[in-house]
């Protein structure tokens, strides 16, 4: 009886600890090009305890093809993202997972929404669905970089510090390239219909999954792993991709392939860079093929406070969510609990 009621307690504990969604609601949320959606929802998770001066929060924003859960293994007591010390957001970007998106109904009439859009959308949850006024940090790897830099160009009084894995200010040419071949494999499955479907063209999702996966990994790392993993982790990709709906991935993917921080300053690189006064964490891949470090290396240039570091690492882009137990993850790890160790 004992250890049944220990089992129980357990369980219990298990099942209390993890977050519930929770949903913000927005109305006549206008898109950067115009377009306005009468009722914008956007899907949240909070673990922690804010503090009694309500300044110990952290927003972190998944990649273009992720979700809130992104982060789930770096969060938690005594992990990367302390929910011992901080309060830690974790938000679906517009057009994916539980938040607004394509596959609600709108398909091809959903807005066209960028990455700022985004950004507009988290800064109404956390000012007022939050009601906090100050982000410890606000951190994203990929398009999350994209949307965290974008928060401390526009909301510099709010950000105290930005944490950039695997970053752009821009999408360079060999990105948009590779966004438009995506997207071109899902428009040549028969069930796309001009993305007016009615079964969703799953086999050209899969397709797209894989002609991905090169661009997220080197070819050092393609030499080195066997043929059955590679043959695994194809699939893996394939099988990822398949689970979205194809408007909603086409979309988004599209909001990342058009980003620029530049575009509201007319195109000076510089004059947004300068924007940001918070202490930036910027850790790009050595071996990226998909941003590259040029990018990152821009940031850190740019902003006025930028702490550098190169994941070393034959990952590639994908060394951005390395795992905790990993050689890169662990890199990661401890620059990020270095550089929060400083701000307060």
């Amino acid at each position: 009886m004992k250890t049944l009621l220990a089992f129980a307690l357990v369980l219990c504990a298990v099942v209390t600890a993890h977050a519930e969604t929770q949903t913000f609601l927005t109305y006549d949320f206008e898109f950067e090009n115009g377009s306005v959606l009468p009722e914008l929802r956007v899907a949240y998770e909070t673990q922690g305890n804010l503090n009694p001066g309500r300044d110990n929060a952290i927003l972190l924003v998944h990649g273009t093809s992720g979700d809130r859960h992104a982060f789930d293994p770096v969060i938690g007591p005594g992990r990367t993202f302390d929910t011992n010390k901080y309060f830690v957001i974790t938000v679906d970007a517009i057009g994916g997972g539980e938040s607004s998106s394509p596959k609600d109904g709108l398909g091809q009439d959903f807005p066209r929404y960028t990455i700022r859009d985004m950004m507009a959308a988290q800064h109404a949850l956390v000012t007022r669905g939050l009601e906090l006024s100050t982000l410890r940090a606000v951190g994203g790897s990929s398009m999350g970089s994209f949307v965290s830099l974008e928060w401390g160009i526009h909301h510099p009084e709010m950000v105290r510090s930005l944490i950039l894995l695997v970053p752009s200010p821009k999408a360079e040419a060999n990105f948009q390239l590779t966004v438009d071949l995506l997207t071109s494999v899902i428009a040549l499955d028969p069930e796309w219909q001009g993305g007016r479907y009615t079964h969703n063209p799953t086999e050209g999702l899969r397709l797209a999954g894989m002609l991905n996966y090169p661009w997220v990994v080197s070819g050092a790392y393609l030499d080195r792993i066997p043929p059955p993993r590679l043959a695994k982790e194809l699939e893996r990709n394939a099988r990822s991709y398949a689970t979205w709906d194809a408007n909603s991935l086409v979309f988004r993917y599209g909001a990342s392939r058009a980003h620029d921080v530049a575009a509201p300053f007319g195109g000076d690189m510089t004059a947004a860079l300068s924007q940001v006064a918070a202490p930036v964490l910027i850790l790009p891949s050595s071996s990226d093929r998909l941003l590259g470090v040029d990018g990152a290396r821009r940031i850190r240039d740019g902003v006025k406070h930028a702490s550098y570091a190169e994941i070393p690492s034959d990952l590639g882009h994908s060394a951005g969510h390395a795992a905790e137990e990993t050689p890169e993850g662990q890199f990661i790890e401890q620059q990020i609990r270095a550089f929060l160790a400083k701000i307060e």
